[in-house]
């Protein structure tokens, strides 16, 4: 491999790993009541920014709420095996009684299986506080005699939440803040590789770019400097296909890039030392593409 070779496969993988991840959210509907039109306003927002979203619904919810009007978001509704794909869950509906569950570890039900399940796994998960929070006006004006040690109860459950990396908001603001979580976890994710780059003028360079969102300065070659060779344009990705489905491809390492040129539901196979990186993995996960190595 020429160094031209080798610094132009740097900074693809500068590249992969510096990009957004895709962001999808998976919507689990309780019977939570108050904030439900706040809620489907938040979620047609947070659609029209380009975000995937699908969803689920608890027994409570299809009982409660209106169904025409979810069915008005134009989601489409997620099937069991899916769930994983998502890199958020949002609660925009959460009920009291799924709020007490998930904080004191009780995963019994469809919803607090799911909320618990994306907790443990450290992923984001963005919920209404609007028709727990006792202090909210909605929730004042239907319980108006509400006991203190009651009141006390629900606000340690949403603390619970809290605590456990639960971002809770009203209901109007579930847009703003489903957006703000995934641009906190995409700059802690790019951190540690940015300080990684930060003694290298190039990778720094092109880290600065991709992560300012400038994708044409990011991506220019190389240049080469005075005493070396002119830099030689970058051969087609070696990917060849093979009858019976499978794809093999003979690259060290391994992009987004090379993913989305195969077809879903593809075999692809790399060499046995071939790095792939994070960003591949979740993108083949998505498209149901099997990565296989070489004997």
């Amino acid at each position: 491999m020429t160094e031209t070779e080798l610094k132009t496969l740097i900074r693809q993988a500068i590249a992969d790993l510096l990009a957004p991840r895709p962001r999808r959210a998976l919507v689990v509907f309780t019977g939570g009541l108050l904030g439900f039109e706040d809620a489907l306003d938040s979620l047609r927002r947070l659609a029209s920014t380009g975000v995937t979203l699908e969803y689920v619904q608890t027994p409570s919810a299809r009982h409660v709420l209106d169904q025409d009007a979810i069915k008005g978001l134009g989601l489409a509704e997620a099937a069991p095996h899916a769930y994983g794909r998502n890199t958020m869950l949002i609660a925009p509906t959460l009920t009291s009684n799924i709020a007490a569950k998930v904080a004191h570890g009780v995963a019994d039900c469809l919803a607090s299986n799911l909320i618990s399940d994306f907790i443990m796994n450290n992923r984001l998960v963005v919920a209404s506080r609007t028709p727990v929070c006792p202090d909210g006006a909605a929730k004042r004006a239907l319980f108006p005699q509400m006991p203190p040690a009651y009141a006390d109860l629900l606000r340690g459950n949403l603390t619970a939440l809290a605590s456990f990396g639960v971002h809770l908001c009203n209901a109007g603001t579930l847009c703003r803040t489903a957006i703000a979580a995934w641009e906190a976890r995409d700059r802690a994710d790019r951190g540690p590789l940015l300080a990684a780059l930060g003694t290298s003028a190039e990778g720094l360079s092109a880290a600065r770019a991709l992560s300012q969102g400038d994708p044409h300065t990011a991506h220019e070659p190389v240049a080469a400097s005075p005493t070396s060779a002119p830099a030689a344009p970058r051969s087609p990705s070696p990917v060849t296909a093979v009858p019976a489905g499978v794809v093999v491809c003979d690259l060290g390492l391994i992009s987004q890039q090379e993913i989305r040129q195969l077809e879903p539901g593809v075999e692809l196979r790399v060499p046995a030392s071939a790095k792939v990186t994070p960003l591949a993995r979740d993108l083949a996960s998505q498209r149901s593409i099997r990565i296989s190595r070489e004997a």
